[in-house]
Protein backbone atom coordinates (compact mmCIF):
# COMPACT_ATOMS: atom_id res chain seq x y z
CA UNK A 1 0.00 0.00 0.00
CA UNK A 2 0.81 3.35 -0.85
CA UNK A 3 1.16 4.63 2.72
CA UNK A 4 -1.81 7.10 2.06
CA UNK A 5 -5.20 5.08 1.26
CA UNK A 6 -7.97 3.63 3.21
CA UNK A 7 -7.96 -0.38 3.50
CA UNK A 8 -10.22 -2.89 4.85
CA UNK A 9 -8.42 -4.22 8.08
CA UNK A 10 -10.75 -7.88 8.35
CA UNK A 11 -12.70 -7.56 4.64
CA UNK A 12 -16.28 -5.67 4.86
CA UNK A 13 -19.72 -6.67 4.27
CA UNK A 14 -22.27 -4.81 1.64
CA UNK A 15 -24.70 -2.24 3.66
CA UNK A 16 -22.44 -1.60 6.63
CA UNK A 17 -22.60 1.84 7.69
CA UNK A 18 -20.12 4.18 9.69
CA UNK A 19 -21.43 6.11 12.33
CA UNK A 20 -22.52 9.59 11.48
CA UNK A 21 -20.22 12.80 11.63
CA UNK A 22 -20.31 16.28 11.07
CA UNK A 23 -19.38 18.87 8.69
CA UNK A 24 -16.98 19.94 11.84
CA UNK A 25 -15.55 16.65 11.84
CA UNK A 26 -14.62 16.13 8.01
CA UNK A 27 -12.83 19.88 8.13
CA UNK A 28 -10.80 18.77 10.94
CA UNK A 29 -9.71 15.61 9.34
CA UNK A 30 -8.26 17.22 6.17
CA UNK A 31 -5.63 18.24 8.25
CA UNK A 32 -4.75 14.67 8.31
CA UNK A 33 -4.55 14.54 4.34
CA UNK A 34 -0.73 14.99 3.71
CA UNK A 35 0.25 12.25 6.86
CA UNK A 36 2.09 8.87 5.21
CA UNK A 37 -0.12 6.77 7.38
CA UNK A 38 -2.86 4.32 5.97
CA UNK A 39 -6.35 4.19 7.66
CA UNK A 40 -7.86 0.57 8.49
CA UNK A 41 -11.21 0.16 8.21
CA UNK A 42 -13.02 -2.30 10.22
CA UNK A 43 -16.51 -3.91 12.09
CA UNK A 44 -17.24 -2.69 15.75
CA UNK A 45 -19.00 -5.31 17.64
CA UNK A 46 -22.54 -3.36 16.72
CA UNK A 47 -21.23 -4.47 13.05
CA UNK A 48 -20.65 -0.75 12.29
CA UNK A 49 -17.78 0.63 10.33
CA UNK A 50 -14.76 2.20 12.73
CA UNK A 51 -11.28 3.65 12.07
CA UNK A 52 -8.84 4.93 14.41
CA UNK A 53 -9.23 9.12 14.51
CA UNK A 54 -12.92 8.61 13.30
CA UNK A 55 -14.63 7.97 10.09
CA UNK A 56 -14.30 11.61 8.95
CA UNK A 57 -10.94 10.98 8.90
CA UNK A 58 -11.13 8.17 6.30
CA UNK A 59 -13.51 9.78 3.81
CA UNK A 60 -11.25 12.69 3.15
CA UNK A 61 -8.00 10.01 2.94
CA UNK A 62 -9.69 7.34 0.41
CA UNK A 63 -8.86 7.31 -3.02
CA UNK A 64 -11.80 8.40 -5.31
CA UNK A 65 -13.12 5.63 -7.05
CA UNK A 66 -12.65 5.82 -10.78
CA UNK A 67 -16.32 4.98 -11.63
CA UNK A 68 -18.86 4.66 -9.80
CA UNK A 69 -18.90 0.30 -9.73
CA UNK A 70 -15.74 0.51 -8.56
CA UNK A 71 -16.50 2.33 -5.10
CA UNK A 72 -16.58 0.43 -2.21
CA UNK A 73 -17.42 2.97 0.18
CA UNK A 74 -20.43 5.86 -0.41
CA UNK A 75 -20.22 9.10 1.28
CA UNK A 76 -23.80 9.86 2.36
CA UNK A 77 -25.35 13.07 3.74
CA UNK A 78 -27.55 11.55 6.50
CA UNK A 79 -30.29 14.35 8.55
CA UNK A 80 -28.10 17.16 7.95
CA UNK A 81 -24.65 14.76 9.09
CA UNK A 82 -22.40 12.44 6.84
CA UNK A 83 -21.98 8.66 7.14
CA UNK A 84 -19.65 6.49 4.72
CA UNK A 85 -21.71 3.25 3.53
CA UNK A 86 -20.13 0.08 2.01
CA UNK A 87 -21.36 -0.56 -1.84
CA UNK A 88 -19.10 -3.50 -2.46
CA UNK A 89 -18.13 -6.43 -0.29
CA UNK A 90 -13.95 -6.47 -0.17
CA UNK A 91 -11.96 -8.72 1.15
CA UNK A 92 -9.14 -8.30 4.22
CA UNK A 93 -6.41 -5.92 3.04
CA UNK A 94 -7.83 -4.44 0.02
CA UNK A 95 -8.19 -0.72 -0.56
CA UNK A 96 -11.91 1.04 -0.09
CA UNK A 97 -12.17 3.76 -2.50
CA UNK A 98 -14.97 6.45 -2.40
CA UNK A 99 -17.80 8.28 -4.13
CA UNK A 100 -20.99 9.66 -3.36
CA UNK A 101 -24.35 8.48 -3.43
CA UNK A 102 -27.01 10.30 -5.53
CA UNK A 103 -28.66 12.79 -2.99
CA UNK A 104 -24.82 14.23 -2.33
CA UNK A 105 -23.75 14.23 -5.90
CA UNK A 106 -27.01 16.68 -6.26
CA UNK A 107 -26.28 18.72 -3.57
CA UNK A 108 -22.60 19.47 -4.98
CA UNK A 109 -23.74 19.32 -8.25
CA UNK A 110 -21.00 17.32 -9.53
CA UNK A 111 -21.04 17.43 -13.53
CA UNK A 112 -22.73 14.88 -15.50
CA UNK A 113 -21.33 12.87 -18.27
CA UNK A 114 -23.08 12.83 -21.60
CA UNK A 115 -22.09 11.71 -25.43
CA UNK A 116 -19.76 14.46 -25.71
CA UNK A 117 -17.10 13.80 -23.30
CA UNK A 118 -17.31 9.83 -24.44
CA UNK A 119 -14.07 9.52 -26.84
CA UNK A 120 -12.51 6.89 -28.69
CA UNK A 121 -14.77 4.61 -28.99
CA UNK A 122 -16.17 4.71 -25.96
CA UNK A 123 -12.80 4.03 -24.45
CA UNK A 124 -11.81 7.62 -22.56
CA UNK A 125 -13.62 10.04 -21.44
CA UNK A 126 -12.56 14.26 -22.40
CA UNK A 127 -13.60 17.30 -20.97
CA UNK A 128 -15.70 19.95 -23.01
CA UNK A 129 -13.94 22.51 -21.43
CA UNK A 130 -10.35 22.45 -22.21
CA UNK A 131 -10.09 18.85 -24.00
CA UNK A 132 -8.18 16.88 -21.41
CA UNK A 133 -8.86 12.99 -21.68
CA UNK A 134 -8.81 10.46 -18.62
CA UNK A 135 -9.57 6.88 -18.66
CA UNK A 136 -12.20 6.96 -16.23
CA UNK A 137 -15.30 9.03 -15.90
CA UNK A 138 -15.45 9.97 -12.14
CA UNK A 139 -11.67 12.32 -12.78
CA UNK A 140 -13.87 14.21 -15.64
CA UNK A 141 -16.02 14.74 -13.39
CA UNK A 142 -13.83 15.59 -10.32
CA UNK A 143 -11.83 17.67 -13.25
CA UNK A 144 -15.03 19.59 -14.49
CA UNK A 145 -15.99 19.94 -11.12
CA UNK A 146 -13.01 21.89 -9.66
CA UNK A 147 -12.72 24.33 -13.05
CA UNK A 148 -10.54 22.51 -15.07
CA UNK A 149 -8.15 22.43 -12.19
CA UNK A 150 -5.26 19.51 -11.59
CA UNK A 151 -6.45 17.93 -8.61
CA UNK A 152 -5.74 18.54 -5.29
CA UNK A 153 -6.97 16.71 -2.41
CA UNK A 154 -7.35 19.81 0.10
CA UNK A 155 -9.35 22.33 -2.49
CA UNK A 156 -11.28 19.40 -3.86
CA UNK A 157 -12.28 18.77 0.21
CA UNK A 158 -12.72 22.11 0.86
CA UNK A 159 -14.93 22.83 -2.22
CA UNK A 160 -17.18 19.90 -1.30
CA UNK A 161 -17.38 21.13 2.63
CA UNK A 162 -18.43 24.66 1.37
CA UNK A 163 -21.21 23.23 -0.60
CA UNK A 164 -22.73 21.09 1.43
CA UNK A 165 -22.80 23.78 4.31
CA UNK A 166 -24.24 26.18 1.97
CA UNK A 167 -27.16 23.11 1.42
CA UNK A 168 -27.60 22.63 5.11
CA UNK A 169 -28.01 26.47 5.55
CA UNK A 170 -31.09 26.20 3.14
CA UNK A 171 -32.47 22.76 5.37
CA UNK A 172 -32.33 25.10 8.02
CA UNK A 173 -34.73 28.29 6.88
CA UNK A 174 -37.19 25.07 5.36
CA UNK A 175 -40.62 25.93 7.23
CA UNK A 176 -41.61 23.46 10.30
CA UNK A 177 -43.83 20.12 9.53
CA UNK A 178 -41.88 19.52 5.87
CA UNK A 179 -40.00 16.71 5.70
CA UNK A 180 -36.68 17.55 4.90
CA UNK A 181 -36.61 13.73 3.07
CA UNK A 182 -38.47 14.71 0.62
CA UNK A 183 -37.52 18.16 -0.06
CA UNK A 184 -35.72 18.93 -3.11
CA UNK A 185 -34.14 15.91 -3.63
CA UNK A 186 -33.05 14.22 -7.06
CA UNK A 187 -35.02 11.77 -8.45
CA UNK A 188 -34.99 8.25 -7.12
CA UNK A 189 -33.22 5.36 -8.80
CA UNK A 190 -36.41 4.50 -10.69
CA UNK A 191 -36.41 7.80 -12.34
CA UNK A 192 -32.55 7.95 -12.76
CA UNK A 193 -32.92 4.89 -15.20
CA UNK A 194 -35.53 6.45 -17.54
CA UNK A 195 -33.66 9.62 -17.71
CA UNK A 196 -30.53 7.71 -18.37
CA UNK A 197 -31.60 5.90 -20.72
CA UNK A 198 -33.36 8.24 -22.50
CA UNK A 199 -30.28 10.65 -22.91
CA UNK A 200 -28.68 7.75 -24.01
CA UNK A 201 -30.19 6.77 -27.65
CA UNK A 202 -27.79 7.25 -30.07
CA UNK A 203 -27.65 6.42 -34.06
CA UNK A 204 -25.15 3.45 -32.83
CA UNK A 205 -27.76 2.33 -30.52
CA UNK A 206 -27.98 3.10 -26.52
CA UNK A 207 -24.98 4.47 -25.07
CA UNK A 208 -24.62 4.40 -20.82
CA UNK A 209 -24.27 7.99 -19.72
CA UNK A 210 -22.29 7.20 -16.81
CA UNK A 211 -19.54 4.88 -18.56
CA UNK A 212 -20.14 4.67 -21.99
CA UNK A 213 -20.76 1.40 -22.91
CA UNK A 214 -22.90 0.33 -25.46
CA UNK A 215 -26.22 -1.48 -26.16
CA UNK A 216 -27.88 -2.52 -29.05
CA UNK A 217 -31.34 -2.95 -27.03
CA UNK A 218 -32.79 -0.29 -24.90
CA UNK A 219 -33.59 -3.06 -22.04
CA UNK A 220 -30.20 -4.24 -22.15
CA UNK A 221 -29.07 -0.77 -21.13
CA UNK A 222 -31.80 -0.33 -18.45
CA UNK A 223 -30.58 -3.44 -16.70
CA UNK A 224 -26.80 -1.99 -17.00
CA UNK A 225 -27.97 1.50 -15.42
CA UNK A 226 -28.83 -0.53 -12.54
CA UNK A 227 -25.04 -1.34 -11.38
CA UNK A 228 -24.47 2.46 -11.65
CA UNK A 229 -27.73 3.56 -9.24
CA UNK A 230 -28.19 0.67 -7.22
CA UNK A 231 -31.58 0.23 -7.84
CA UNK A 232 -32.71 -3.37 -7.80
CA UNK A 233 -37.12 -3.76 -8.16
CA UNK A 234 -36.75 -7.26 -8.30
CA UNK A 235 -37.33 -10.03 -5.50
CA UNK A 236 -37.42 -13.21 -5.09
CA UNK A 237 -40.88 -15.12 -3.77
CA UNK A 238 -39.04 -17.44 -1.71
CA UNK A 239 -36.44 -15.42 0.65
CA UNK A 240 -37.73 -11.45 -0.81
CA UNK A 241 -33.92 -10.98 -1.87
CA UNK A 242 -33.62 -8.20 -4.17
CA UNK A 243 -32.37 -8.12 -7.64
CA UNK A 244 -31.31 -5.62 -10.80
CA UNK A 245 -31.28 -7.90 -13.06
CA UNK A 246 -34.27 -10.37 -14.23
CA UNK A 247 -31.93 -13.12 -14.96
CA UNK A 248 -30.16 -13.27 -12.24
CA UNK A 249 -33.18 -13.56 -10.28
CA UNK A 250 -33.95 -16.50 -12.32
CA UNK A 251 -30.78 -18.04 -11.63
CA UNK A 252 -31.28 -17.64 -7.92
CA UNK A 253 -34.97 -19.35 -8.12
CA UNK A 254 -33.39 -22.52 -9.70
CA UNK A 255 -31.18 -22.51 -6.57
CA UNK A 256 -34.53 -22.45 -4.64
CA UNK A 257 -35.95 -25.16 -6.59
CA UNK A 258 -32.78 -27.74 -6.43
CA UNK A 259 -32.66 -27.27 -2.66
CA UNK A 260 -36.26 -27.99 -2.22
CA UNK A 261 -35.91 -30.82 -4.98
CA UNK A 262 -32.79 -31.99 -2.44
CA UNK A 263 -34.50 -31.56 0.84
CA UNK A 264 -37.49 -33.84 -1.07
CA UNK A 265 -35.01 -36.58 -1.86
CA UNK A 266 -33.66 -36.84 1.44
CA UNK A 267 -36.87 -37.21 3.40
CA UNK A 268 -39.08 -39.46 0.75
CA UNK A 269 -36.40 -42.20 -0.09
CA UNK A 270 -37.97 -43.89 -3.02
Amino acid sequence: MSGRVVVARRGVQRDCCSACFTFEELESAMDTLHTPENVYMELDSAGQLTCRGGCARAAVRATLAASLPAAQLLLEVVNGNLRLRVVNEAPPHAELTLWFDETTLAILDMPFLTLRNITGNKKSYSCHECGAVFDNPNPVKVHLFLKCGEYNAVLFWRKLLKLLRKSSATWDRVSPGVDIKTWALPPGPAELETIAAAWGRAREGHICVYCGKMYSRKYGLKIHIRTHTGYKPLRCRHCARAFADPSNLNKHVRLHAASSRTRTRVYNPS
